[in-house]
């Protein structure tokens, strides 16, 4: 009896699992095939094994009776999914002397496979790709559009297969299968359904947005509705730089990862509007495979809470961490997994559950416990960690019908946002001044005993943290750099102030 052994992955998380898939034939006098596998399977793998001899049956790849054995190894590490297919019918087909094991020595493989041998699209492909090239793997198998993706990443020669037939001539032959192609040039980038010139006044709003985009800070909207806080908000995707090539391969793998890939190159930012009755998990993410949830979806993108006070409080409570860090750390019973999610936070709420608290000319029919109750959704070390917090009113009738003034067209926003930006990565690289460390701030913003004095002053009249002084800071140097300041000065503290107006304090 020989062993065979066959390199596969199964997907957890955004990471690609190596797995060898070791398979034994014992030929025992029996009236039935039997087929064992041990490693850890999930039911999905456990269930393959009709799967997988059906297919073997229909390309004349019969198993004979005996017993079959399949072991996945690290057997320590729980294995999911249906990516497995693949190398457990050919670790099979081997183990029965249909195909010289050797062959496929040097190869990653990956596929769900139908009872026909048909095979189907798995998730990750970029994933497995990084795993086959850290394996020192030369090759890889996969499904056309997972082998498509794949092939975006350099590395291992990738080559498509649409059913298992097609495997088996190839692993013999090495003939019958092509590289796929791919375009990895960024498409021209479809026009946002919403632009800040959608958007009549709101000029602190939209220098918000502004210092929003060019230091990577958070923001927070508070109005009655009809104010424009949606619109608003989904402005901010207009003033975004287009992502770099590394952010590209990043956004696509976590698309992969969830089965949102598109088939190409990831060429925009993403942006993600989760509704208010999302869960913990469905933020987070979870499940028994660690698929990534709402904030790793809008890593490199916009992640948009409209409503914010609508959300369950354990849902937003999970937001400190991933704000601070860029990373979202989950743990299981067997595994722990860290998910990017380094995002740009907008988010949108109404002053009380009626909307109209404090508006001219509306009535608000909400008791003090109900607003209270409304308002304890959203806590205060949440609060803490959003630096812009706007609370902005609706436009008159005049600024309904007045043309944008040019400072706060769209166009010239972005231009200022790049500028800014431009300064920022030429003082201290590709960290946003919203990451920067109290010692990168002592460097880039020091404190000039005029600063200090206003500082000192804030803190005493508004209570504010630690946390919140350090934030007015950086928040200061990216006001100083839309205008193109290199030194911040005390005008910029005090508007940075003026835009951290204590919501909900």
């Amino acid at each position: 009896m020989q062993t065979v052994r066959v390199r596969g992955v199964c997907l957890q998380g955004l990471e690609a699992i190596l797995v060898t898939v070791e398979a034994r034939f014992e030929p025992i006098d029996r009236q039935r095939t039997e087929v064992v596998i041990s490693g850890l399977p999930d039911p999905v793998i456990r269930e393959s094994r009709g799967r997988l001899l059906a297919a073997l049956d229909e390309n004349r790849l019969h198993v004979p009776q005996g017993r079959l054995f399949v072991n996945l190894a690290p057997a320590g590490e729980k294995k999911s999914g249906e990516a497995l297919d693949l190398p457990l019918a050919l670790g099979a087909a081997a183990a029965c002397g249909h195909i010289d094991p050797r062959a496929l020595e040097g190869t990653l493989f990956l596929g769900e496979l139908g009872i026909d041998g048909r095979l189907l699209d798995v998730p990750g492909g970029l994933a497995a790709a990084d795993a086959c090239r850290t394996a020192g793997l030369a090759r890889m198998v996969a499904p056309p559009a997972t082998a498509r993706e794949a092939a975006c990443v350099p590395g291992p020669t990738v080559f498509e297969a649409e059913n298992l037939a097609r495997v088996v001539h190839w692993v013999a032959t090495g003939n019958g299968l092509a590289s796929p192609r791919v375009d990895a040039a960024p498409a021209d980038p479809a026009p946002h359904a919403t632009s800040l010139d959608d958007v009549r006044g709101q000029g602190t709003a939209k220098r918000a947005l502004a210092a929003a985009a060019a230091g990577g800070h958070g923001v927070l909207f508070s109005g009655p509705p009809g104010a424009g806080k949606s619109l608003l908000a989904r402005g901010l995707r207009g003033l975004l730089a287009p992502p770099s090539w590394e952010e590209r391969l990043a956004i696509t793998r976590i698309q992969a990862a969830a089965g949102l890939w598109n088939g190409s190159l990831a060429s925009e930012r993403p942006f993600r509007s989760p509704h208010p009755t999302t869960s913990v998990a469905g933020l987070v993410g979870g499940g028994p495979s660690a698929l990534p949830g709402e904030l790793t979806l809008a890593h490199g993108g916009l992640l948009f809470l409209d409503e914010l006070a609508e959300f369950k409080r354990d849902a937003l409570e999970a937001l400190r961490v991933p704000l601070e860090t860029g990373t979202m750390h989950l743990s299981r019973a067997n595994r722990r997994v860290a998910l990017p999610a380094r995002f740009h936070l907008v988010a949108a709420t109404n002053p009380c559950p009626c909307g109209f608290r404090g508006t001219p000319g509306r009535i608000c029919r909400c008791s003090s416990a109900e607003v209270a109750r409304y308002r304890r959704r959203i806590s205060g070390p949440l609060l803490d960690r959003i630096e812009l917090r706007v609370e902005i009113a609706p436009p008159s009738v005049e600024e309904l019908a007045r043309p944008v003034a040019q400072e706060l067209a769209e166009a010239s926003l972005r231009r200022a946002v790049e500028s800014a930006r431009d300064r920022m990565r030429a003082r201290q690289g590709d960290v946003e001044n919203a990451r920067l460390s109290p010692e990168a701030l002592d460097r880039f913003a020091p404190l000039t005993p005029s600063l200090r004095a206003f500082l000192e002053r804030a803190s005493q009249r508004r209570g504010l943290s630690a946390r919140a002084l350090q934030s007015l800071r950086a928040l200061a140097r990216t006001l100083a750099d839309l205008e193109g300041s290199p030194a911040v000065r005390e005008e910029h503290a005090a508007e940075a102030l003026a835009l951290r107006a204590p919501l909900f304090d």
